[in-house]
């Protein structure tokens, strides 16, 4: 079995009413079925937070808006199996919008 941490950060968080939890899972689970999992636990209002869909170039796209160990999920880069990713004991998954800032600059 391996253990999950989840964060639930903004619109998520009122979903599960919590901050975040550990979740112990089946060893061998994919990133996508471990969001189906989630989805089963929470609900509809959990699972409409965890996609982004739409169409790009006239095709239709659907992308998790989730991160695996502070990286998100669909970079390529990072994660070359996507949701098919093998969700390991120690991860840490995170649910949920996060916004990061930048520094704020002057006109010189």
């Amino acid at each position: 079995m391996a253990k999950v941490s989840c964060r639930y950060f903004v619109n998520v968080r009122s979903a599960t009413n919590k901050d975040g939890e550990v979740v112990e899972v089946p060893d061998g689970l994919t990133v996508e079925q471990f969001l189906d999992l989630m989805s089963d636990k929470y609900g509809a209002e959990f699972a409409k937070y965890l996609y982004s869909t739409g169409t790009m170039s006239g095709q239709p796209f659907k992308t998790p808006n989730i991160h695996l160990n502070k990286r998100r999920i669909q970079w390529q880069q990072d994660f070359p199996e996507g949701v098919k990713t093998k969700v390991k004991d120690g991860d840490e998954m995170w649910f949920g919008l996060i916004v990061g800032g930048g520094a704020l600059q002057h006109p010189a």
